[in-house]
Order: structure tokens, then C-alpha cells, then sequence
């Protein structure tokens, strides 16, 4: 893959999947029931439009009932996200408790588990945030209604157009970008599946937590996924173009989609930490990123002297 490629791959990849996590202002509404509930698989793909190289993909399995949602990541080609742990790690997944609106990241295979609230989850999930420093400026987000209505997999859906612009500085590493972006999100909400609870299918998470550390940008994603409806697209198709202080211009699309809808009966026990398992406390983000405890006091200062000389500076 050549440099050029890779880049665009981050930079691509941000308004994409803040656009993906912007669908909505408020958690989904509950399910009828504790064990009448809704399983379905979904995907993510990122594909460069002019560029060489592997495309990006995620891709996973989830449940819904009573209220709370089990979040299974099967495949995720992204060797960074898999290496720093958390839900995107082999035999882990994430449960969420609608009565507490809590998030709770199970590990299967060292048999632990950690509880956090959502900005615990964005922080600990987010690669991109913990990777790279924005500003951003000249910000513009809305959403509006596109008529007529339409049918998504034999389902019948509202279409909602989501757009991005603004002007960003990215830094990473040793690498230095400055872009206009523009990002247009096409949104297809089916009402029969309102009750489906999926943080990184609906931008109710992203608008709630400050994403980019840029006010500017979370009051207006807010306003945005206002004027959209809740619950979780059953799909989504986002382009976005970046062009950078030489003129030069990248593009991708990004498309998430959510199948394999059925409604049945799903065990309680889905949604519960299996009997032993230990509860740990996830780390800082600067102790992540050095492998520094968050307790330790002189470790977290050894990291800030530190911090530049490893790649991955875990600073939503």
C-alpha cells in the first residue's frame, strides 16, 4: 500500500464513521420484553475510490431485548484496533444495559470484564481519537428528510441525508495533514427495528460525546441527529472527499448495513457477565498507550515525558 493510500485510509475513515455514529439524539426505545428480542448481523466497508490498498471492514453479530444489546465483532481487519484490546480483541464483546445505561466490555478469553459509561467506551474503542490530534474549523453538519420513501431489503424505510464540511488539521505521529472534507451520509431508517440498540450503528453516541474536542462540531452533529429518527439505520452509504493544500483530492465510500434481522426468543443469560469472571479497570488513556497502569503515578508522568517515542499515543 503506498503511503499516499494509507493516509487517506485514517483520513477517510473519520468523517465516515462519525457520520455512521450520528444517526440519533437518544437511546433506542426498549424492547417489548426480556426475551422476546431481535438478532442480526452487520458490517462496515471502507473502499478508496482512486488508491490502491486494503480496504477497510468490520463486521460483527448483535442482540437486542428488554432493553439491553449484546455487540459481537467477528471480523475487523484492522490490525491496530485488534492489537490495542478492548471489544475489537479476540473472544470479546460488549454488553449494554439499558436500565443503567451501562457499557460493559467482556473479555472471554482472560475471563474479565470492565463497566464504563459511554465516553469509557468511545475512548477505549476509538483508534482514530487515539491516534490523531484534530482542529478543526469552518464547520458545517445537517440532516434533512429525502422524499420519496423507499424499501431496504424488503423493508420499508425513510432516507435521511446526513453532510459534513469543515476544514481540519490532522496530526499523527510524524505525519501532518491539512484537509477540507466533505462528507454526505445517506440514512435508511426502517421503523420495525426502532428498538434496535447499536452504538456504533446510530450517531446518538458520537453527537453525545465530544468526538474531535471541538464544541463547535458536537453542538452542530447534536442538532443533526435531532432532525433524523431514532434507532439504527438498517443501512448506510457515506462519500467522502478530502483535499488537501495542493488541490489534491481523495475519495471513498464507506457502507454499513445491517441483515439477518429475526425476532424470537434470546436467553437472558445473553446479557449477563458469565459467573467468574473478574472485574478490571481499563486503563488511562495515556497509560494505554505506553502500557502504563492508571494508578501509578510516576508511570503517567514517565508517559508524558515519553509520549512522543512510540507510534501509538492514546491521547471520542
Amino acid at each position: 500500500m503506498s503511503q499516499s493510500a494509507s493516509r487517506w485510509r485514517v483520513a477517510a475513515f473519520i468523517p465516515a464513521f462519525t457520520l455512521f455514529l450520528a444517526a440519533k439524539a437518544a437511546t433506542p426505545s426498549l424492547a417489548p420484553s426480556a426475551t422476546k428480542g431481535i438478532t442480526y448481523d452487520f458490517s462496515m466497508v471502507t473502499v478508496a475510490d482512486n488508491s490502491k490498498g486494503k480496504d477497510f471492514t468490520m463486521a460483527g453479530k448483535g442482540y437486542v431485548a428488554g432493553g439491553n444489546a449484546r455487540i459481537e465483532f467477528t471480523n475487523v481487519n484492522n490490525p491496530q484496533m485488534k492489537a490495542q484490546g478492548g471489544p475489537f480483541s479476540e473472544g470479546s464483546y460488549i454488553l449494554f444495559k439499558g436500565a443503567t445505561k451501562e457499557f460493559i466490555v467482556v473479555d472471554t478469553k482472560q475471563k474479565h470484564y470492565a463497566e464504563m459509561g459511554q465516553d469509557g467506551l468511545m475512548q477505549m474503542t476509538s483508534m482514530l481519537t487515539n491516534l490523531v490530534k484534530f482542529e478543526m474549523t469552518n464547520v458545517h453538519i445537517d440532516a434533512s428528510r429525502v422524499l420519496p420513501d423507499t424499501t431496504v431489503d424488503s423493508y420499508k424505510a425513510q432516507h435521511y441525508r446526513v453532510t459534513q464540511t469543515y476544514h481540519m488539521k490532522m496530526s499523527m505521529v510524524f505525519i501532518h495533514q491539512e484537509n477540507d472534507v466533505n462528507a454526505s451520509g445517506e440514512y435508511y431508517y426502517a421503523h420495525e427495528f426502532d428498538d434496535l440498540i447499536n452504538p456504533y450503528m446510530s450517531s446518538g453516541w458520537s453527537a453525545s460525546t465530544n468526538f474531535f474536542n471541538n464544541p463547535d462540531y458536537t453542538n452542530q452533529l447534536k442538532a443533526a441527529a435531532a432532525k433524523v429518527p431514532h434507532g439504527v439505520p438498517v443501512l448506510v452509504v457515506i462519500h467522502s472527499t478530502n483535499t488537501d493544500k495542493k488541490g489534491k483530492t481523495v475519495s471513498g465510500t464507506t457502507t454499513m448495513h445491517s441483515t439477518n434481522l429475526v425476532r424470537g426468543d434470546i436467553p437472558n443469560s445473553t446479557f449477563e457477565i458469565p459467573a467468574g469472571y473478574t472485574k478490571y479497570e481499563p486503563p488511562t488513556q495515556a497509560g494505554a498507550a505506553q502500557g502504563a497502569p492508571a494508578s501509578d503515578a510516576s508511570a503517567q508522568t514517565d508517559t508524558t515525558k515519553n509520549k512522543k517515542r512510540g507510534m501509538f499515543h492514546i491521547p471520542r
